[in-house]
């Protein structure tokens, strides 16, 4: 954290359905020892001012009437005066988005999955460190107190992981949802494997990369198959199958496995709400991480855990008959949805750069490796969108 109190100021292109959660979740009331603080000073919306108020009223956003409405994305970035833009556009008009902001070195906080692929995330990196700014992709999964609980203290304790199931399944899509919606359009980037997988692609990296020296092993996709939505044109793929492998480079030698599968239209009902549907209970772990001491477990929604359930079976936590130990470690995110973790983690850096300094790109090596597991499985189930949508320049 930021040793002195600092308000980062923020900039909403696009006032969208995960802007309303951010926004709200960051703005919710602090403990007086944090020293962040945040506030949205402007936003660029294709709706009228009206619609913009009644936006900041549904939202119970602070200080509306002093926020500034632009009506051009670009025209904001290039006048307002703001510290950090939230990019929550659909993922095909992200690259636009965060190369037009970095060179107007403004810093960029963009939504999962930041691009469509990583070549184009790459040409980002290096455009965000030749302009002086940050840019992060909103992973907000990533900075929670249960994940930070399992990379920092449990992965070292666990052993080496051998084997990662993975799922971020759960209806989206329903029968009467318009062929019109961004969640059917191929042109707006739907599909299960870039929406959902982009999560559960995440806790196997961290299962399998959490606690590694990730230059001396190598993750490939070894396979992945691909159910498109039914009676839907165009190919939305739905029921996604990824396998990754990782090994050594040098002995070649297998050492862990990861199987991640997602679903738009399974399981469960799609009729309430859709953060209802995100609260719902389910019958199975939606990440479970098996190593050589201990097994974690992880109940649905994978995306903001806040319980790992851990059983040890190694001969330190054994009993005198040979029963595992199991444990249940509690993490809660303590307000909110815990979006702020994440607009917390960016803002930090942007208080305490200094002049000059070169620019940085917060979880570059994650993110990369996350797209480049989407870029093949894409290839390898026979995913595509059009060639326009994934150019990098």
């Amino acid at each position: 954290m930021a040793s002195k109190p600092y308000t980062c100021r923020w900039a909403a292109l696009s006032l969208s359905t995960i802007a309303g959660v951010f926004f709200p979740d960051i703005q919710l009331p602090r403990e007086t020892s944090e020293t962040i603080n945040h506030k949205l000073v402007t936003v660029s919306t294709t709706g009228s001012d009206a619609k913009a108020q009644n936006w900041f009223d549904e939202k119970n956003i602070q200080r509306s009437d002093s926020i500034e409405v632009y009506h051009d994305w670009q025209r904001m970035l290039d006048e307002a005066e703001f510290d950090v833009v939230y990019i929550s556009t659909p993922h095909p008009l992200h690259y636009h988005h965060v190369k037009y902001a970095l060179e107007r070195k403004r810093n960029v906080l963009v939504e999962k999955p930041a691009t469509m692929n990583a070549a184009q995330y790459r040409k980002l990196a290096e455009l965000a460190k030749k302009q002086g700014v940050v840019l992060m992709e909103a992973m907000w999964t990533r900075y929670l107190p249960a994940t930070r609980y399992f990379k920092e203290e449990l992965l070292p304790r666990i052993g080496e992981v051998r084997r990662v199931y993975a799922d971020f399944s759960f209806p989206i899509v329903s029968p009467d949802l318009p062929h019109t919606s961004r969640f059917l359009s191929k042109a707006a980037g739907a599909g299960s494997l870039l929406d959902q997988g982009v999560y559960a692609l995440t806790w196997a990296d961290l299962g399998l990369h959490g606690y590694s020296n990730s230059s001396a092993v190598v993750t490939k996709v070894a396979y992945a198959n691909s159910m498109s939505i039914r009676g839907v044109p165009g190919e939305v793929d739905d029921i996604d199958t990824v396998v990754l492998t990782k090994q050594s480079p040098e002995s070649k030698t297998q050492e862990a496995i990861a199987i991640v599968t997602t679903s738009m239209t399974l399981p469960g009902s799609s009729k309430p709400a859709f953060y209802q549907r995100l609260q719902a209970n389910k019958s199975a772990p939606s990440v479970r991480i098996e190593a050589s001491k201990a097994s974690v477990a992880l109940s649905f929604p994978p995306i903001r855990p806040e319980e790992l359930r851990v059983q040890w079976y190694d001969t330190e936590h054994l009993d005198q008959h040979g029963i595992e130990k199991e444990e249940v470690i509690k993490q809660p995110v303590g307000r909110g949805w815990g979006m702020w973790y994440q607009a917390d983690e960016i803002a930090t850096r942007v208080a305490l750069r200094e002049a000059g300094a070169e620019g940085e790109v917060i979880g570059l090596e994650e993110t990369i490796r996350v797209l480049e597991w989407m870029d093949e499985a894409r290839a390898h189930a026979g995913i595509y969108y059009d060639s326009e949508l994934e150019k990098a320049q």
